[in-house]
């Protein structure tokens, strides 16, 4: 019985150094499995800098919306393919749309550049917003 002790004992102590040397060298790592196109499009649109047209900033404040608001669009939302346009040139655009609790729907157009990406409008379908 000792001996089964012992041998748990230097395994033990081997796989705890082994999981501190692995923290170490890969802790600060960001692991999502974002393999499905939705989730790879908006992974991309987050990870650029981020900008308001000056429509998207008019609408936004007209809809009460704050900067927390889009942050749950660009995680939350589902991007329609079928009214996007991915291949436009010099940049993408693409349409998100995001349902929410209280049965609201947001839609966003986004143009998503090499390393920026701009909120070009944002709507609602009950909230007509008289923005320039």
């Amino acid at each position: 019985m000792s001996t089964f002790l012992g041998r748990l004992k230097y395994y033990l102590i081997g796989v705890g150094l082994g999981v501190i040397i692995v923290y170490f060298m890969f802790g600060n790592r960001d692991f999502q499995c974002s393999y499905m196109p939705n989730a790879r499009v908006l992974k991309d649109i987050r990870s650029k800098q981020f900008f308001y047209s000056d429509l998207a900033t008019c609408q936004k404040d007209c809809l009460g919306l704050d900067s927390l608001d889009i942050r749950q669009l660009l995680v939350a939302g589902a991007i329609e393919f079928s009214e996007s346009e991915p291949r436009k040139e010099p940049c993408g655009e693409y349409e998100l749309i995001l349902r929410l609790e209280d049965m609201r729907e947001i839609h966003a157009r986004i143009e998503n550049c090499d390393s920026t990406a701009t909120l070009l409008s944002i709507k609602e379908k009950s909230t007509d917003c008289q923005c320039p």
